[in-house]
């Protein structure tokens, strides 16, 4: 009977006590209360209430920041998994881990709790009300560290709820602008990675503007994206996302054709030549220049990749032809033939930049007089201007036309014919340029000697474009001068000049009609001509040759005047020796010899009419000395009535007479 009644006061006891120290949890009270739960469980160890007691000692263990707590929280809950307090301590342990820097153990726990759906539920039961806020103060912290950890695996899409619920610190701002990146949300991920970058100069903040950058871009909001690739280049923390920073920010410089574009991109390609974006920045660079028409430098940028690739060496053979093309319209052949060669030696990168580098070393090596290779280089062109996507080289009538022009020059003028002809004959094409194909086949045909076909096609040159005819008129007058009808050359040349007064071929044509004359004799008509072209064409070369020609034509009229002289000398000889050595006969008394020599000279002939009429007034001197002297005056008045000349003879004769 006494024992049962004291069992109830006992248990009365306990129930009183335990129920004072779950208030003074309640009230906040967790060292006391903590040491009358110890006391309780010393002396009442099995008996009910005590689950409940361990709990929350663990729970006072847990504010006090008594050492272990975390593990024996863990202990417990594992032997008391039907615990009304179990989830709380969970919870509480998590958090202990946290502050505990045991993150793994406090991921893997939060981890569990998520994949079984646990959540805790707020405000705590009664006697944790108080600390419903303390048990979720860690939640920030542990989403933020899932989220990381998840973004750190690579698990994006599953990091992303986490690390916009948890605590935000610039390292989560970071992964969680570049998990939005990764999710395509563009907008967020500007705006939280340029969060994650502000103010800092490090590696993630270079990163982070990188790719506030990109996703500028993906927006269109160009200007912004600058700024940020700007900013990214300028941080010297990672070498290669300044690289790429930096070859973006020149991207969006040339996609705005800012003035600003050459300098960045020059500093790429000096900074990073070997990167992996030279290629595309030598390419940007190049046609920013080609757009200038700065091939110099075009070609300076597209040189310094270190590997091209096929674009690349197509990009480079098109500046090298355009380089080729500028300096030989500059009439700096040599410089035009080293590009052209140089387009050349590249190879077929691009078909018609290949084709048109063929024609300019072609047009440069006839240029230069190298005609052979000149008409080798043409062929080799048209050949490849078939392959072009047009089908045909963009300067086809100007490579045949030259091509005929080389071959000319080589005399192969059957082959010549054949390329003139395709210019002639084209139909559309350009009236000069076939007007002057005519005019040289007309040049092939008289260089053959086929002076019919010749004029035929001189014909054909001034009818197509009359512009040219007076070219092909004075050629048809040379022809006339070779077939030796001046009379018919010196005609078409006055209707040439009549038709043509300002030719260009004015002094020639003058010239030859000048020749013509000199050919058919007439001096005084070629001499008028000559003078006439000096002075109305002084500078001409014609004008030289005109010169010339009325020098040889006075050394001409001079040599025939000293011919004239030294026959007249040998004359004058002739007629005056019979008659001197008739003289020295009569000197000597030898009237007879002498008279027989005179009559024999007379009879002869004495070609000087002086040395004649002396002979006779020797006679006369004969017959006088002999005594003949009806025979005297006979001879001196014959002689006196025929004589003519006014010198020496007639005093001669007057004085015989009287």
């Amino acid at each position: 009977m006494f024992l049962v009644p004291l069992l109830m006061v006992g248990s009365a006891l306990c129930m009183q006590a335990q129920q004072t120290a779950v208030k003074a949890v309640a009230d906040g009270h967790y060292l006391g209360a903590r040491q009358q739960f110890e006391r309780f469980l010393d002396e009442h160890e099995d008996e009910k209430g005590s689950e409940d007691a361990e709990a929350l000692m663990l729970v006072c263990d847990y504010v006090l920041g008594s050492a272990g707590t975390a593990d024996r929280i863990g202990e417990w809950t594992e032997s008391h998994p039907l615990s009304q307090y179990g989830d709380v301590l969970r919870v509480f342990r998590r958090n202990l881990l946290i502050k505990e820097s045991r993150f793994e153990e406090a991921l893997s726990m939060f981890f569990e709790d998520e994949e079984n759906g646990f959540s805790l539920e707020t405000p705590l039961p009664y006697p944790l009300t108080g600390l419903s806020e303390e048990a979720c103060s860690y939640n920030n912290v542990l989403y933020r560290l899932a989220g990381e950890k998840l973004y750190d695996e690579g698990q994006y899409h599953r990091a992303l709820p986490y690390l916009e619920a948890g605590e935000k610190t610039r390292t989560s701002w970071y992964k969680l602008g570049m998990c939005y990146y990764n999710g395509g949300a563009f907008d967020k991920a500007q705006t939280a990675l340029a969060e994650a970058a502000r103010n800092e100069e490090d590696e993630m903040a270079q990163n982070a503007w990188l790719h506030v950058g990109i996703a500028a871009l993906q927006q269109k909001k160009t200007a912004e994206a600058q700024q940020a690739f700007l900013k990214a280049s300028r941080m010297y923390a990672n070498p290669a996302l300044r690289e790429q920073a930096l070859y973006n920010y020149s991207l969006t410089l040339h996609g705005q054709q800012s003035p600003n574009t050459v300098t960045v991109m020059e500093q790429f390609l000096q900074e990073f030549p070997s990167s992996q974006y030279a290629t595309a920045v030598s390419q940007c660079l190049t046609e920013v220049y080609m757009t200038k028409k700065d091939y110099t430098k075009a070609l300076s940028a597209i040189s310094r990749v270190q590997t091209p690739n096929a674009d690349t060496q197509a990009e480079k053979q098109k500046v090298l032809y355009n380089l080729a093309f500028e300096n030989l319209s500059r009439n700096k052949v040599q410089d035009a033939l080293t590009y052209a060669t140089q387009a050349v030696t590249l190879g077929n990168q691009d078909a018609e930049a290949y084709a048109e580098a063929y024609y300019l070393r072609g047009d440069c090596n006839y240029r230069l007089g190298n005609f052979e290779q000149a008409a080798n280089d043409l062929n080799t062109a048209i050949n490849l201007g078939r392959k072009t996507p047009s089908g045909a080289l963009k300067n086809q009538e100007y490579a045949q036309y030259s091509l005929g022009y080389a071959l000319f020059k080589q005399q192969k003028y059957n082959a010549a014919i054949e390329q003139f002809q395709k210019i002639a004959e084209a139909t559309g094409g350009n009236g000069a340029m076939r007007a002057d194909a005519y005019n040289r086949i007309g040049d092939c045909y008289l260089n053959m000697r086929n002076y019919d076909e010749a004029n035929a096609n001189y014909e054909l040159a001034k009818k197509t474009d009359h512009t040219l005819g007076d070219y092909s008129m004075l050629q048809m007058a040379y022809i006339e001068g070779l077939r030796g009808n001046y009379a018919k050359k010196v005609q078409i040349i006055n209707q040439m000049t009549a038709e043509y007064p300002a030719s260009a071929q004015g002094a020639k044509a003058m010239f030859e009609q000048g020749r013509a004359y000199v050919l058919s004799g007439q001096e005084d008509e070629a001499a008028a001509v000559f003078r006439t072209l000096g002075i109305r064409y002084p500078q001409s070369e014609y004008a030289q040759k005109a010169r010339e020609e009325l020098e040889n034509m006075a050394a001409n009229i001079a040599m025939r005047d000293s011919i004239a002289a030294a026959q007249d000398s040998i004359a004058t000889e002739a007629a005056k020796a019979p008659v001197l050595a008739a003289q020295q006969l009569f000197n000597a008394g030898q009237y007879q010899q002498a008279e027989q020599q005179l009559n024999k000279a007379i009879d002869e002939g004495i070609g000087k009419p002086y040395w004649l009429a002396r002979a006779f007034i020797l006679l006369s001197d004969i017959y006088k000395a002999q005594g003949r002297a009806v025979e005297t005056k006979q001879t001196l008045e014959s002689l006196k009535a025929n004589y003519k000349e006014d010198d020496d003879i007639r005093m001669m004769i007057e004085e015989r007479l009287r």
